[in-house]
């Protein structure tokens, strides 16, 4: 069951919206100073909110992102789905965002969007279907 719209839900709106226009100051200004971003699928933390903007900032351009869902949990903390496009690759991330004021800590789950292994087709699975999630 979702909760109904917190402060903590505009902030982290807030975080993506300056993530897609690209206003890194703007970014910067939702994370407090010791913020912690962590990548579990690849193995990776950054630490301080200076680092999260910068490797957030260098990433190659050509990406457009979208917020998809944004859910204040029942312990405190959002989570966000966002898709993010970057011809020819397709991606979906996970969020979870822990705030104090601002946020303290993010931990994303990130997936590439591509065709499931042939095993997981329509003649070997009953009740399989193929689902297409469009670009914005």
């Amino acid at each position: 069951m979702k909760e109904p719209p917190h402060e903590t839900d505009e902030l982290i709106e807030a975080f993506w919206k300056a993530f897609r226009e690209r206003n890194w100051k703007g970014a910067r200004s939702c994370l407090s100073d010791d913020a912690i971003m962590s990548w579990p699928c690849t193995g990776e933390r950054f630490l301080g909110a200076d680092s999260i903007i910068h490797v957030n900032s260098i990433y190659p351009e050509g990406w457009s992102i979208r917020l998809i869902e944004c859910n204040h949990l029942l312990d405190g903390r959002v989570h966000t789905v966002i898709r993010v496009d970057h011809p020819p690759h397709n991606f979906f991330a996970t969020s979870l965002f822990s705030t104090s004021g601002l946020i303290q800590q993010i931990t994303e789950y990130w997936s590439t969007i591509e065709a499931p292994p042939h095993w997981r087709s329509s003649g070997n699975l009953p009740g399989y279907e193929r689902i297409s999630f469009t670009s914005p």
